[in-house]
């Protein structure tokens, strides 16, 4: 068919790595999988992305950007949505540590080789040093995301940096 349920495809080397996503029979392999891990996610995101613009248009400093006719996309990209960002970087952080986290699920499911098969099979053998090894891997991730969102914080957020100086 159009987009296969299940398997790798063919696959091509470039540079030692053997590379699915450089066939077309690998594209539609990988597809649907990446259509399972992403759909949620950006609709999750979007719909966060909308309540906070919702949330802040109404606001007075957005009223006194357009009355100093600044450009409305202007308004829109360093007024609305830089106050918008702060709750969406933060659910986009953690949402990608979950899917991280949850692609043994996909991965089972469309029965890709990679890190969800390896842990499926180390639970099933009760290979407890690769069920702990993967599990640190998966939280040094959420760490390592959380101290990114921090620093965005930093950039985003103009409050964090007033607070930082004193």
């Amino acid at each position: 068919g159009w987009l296969p349920a299940s398997g790798r495809g063919e696959t091509r080397e470039w540079l030692g790595v053997q590379w699915s996503w450089l066939t077309l029979d690998g594209l539609q392999h990988l597809l649907l999988p990446a259509l399972n891990l992403a759909l949620f996610k950006i609709s999750l995101v979007l719909r966060l992305t909308r309540a906070g613009v919702r949330e802040v248009l109404p606001q007075e400093f957005v009223k006194f950007a357009r009355a100093k006719g600044l450009p409305p996309m202007r308004v829109m990209c360093m007024h609305v949505m830089r106050n918008t960002m702060i709750p969406v970087v933060t659910v986009l952080a953690m949402e990608l540590g979950s899917t991280i986290a949850y692609a043994v699920v996909t991965e089972s499911i469309f029965a890709w080789p990679g890190a969800g098969k390896l842990i499926l099979d180390s639970i099933n053998m009760l290979d407890r040093p690769v069920v702990v090894a993967y599990l640190m891997v998966v939280v040094v991730i959420f760490v390592v995301l959380n101290l990114i969102v921090d620093g965005l914080y930093y950039l985003l957020d103009p409050r964090v940096r007033i607070e930082a100086s004193r």
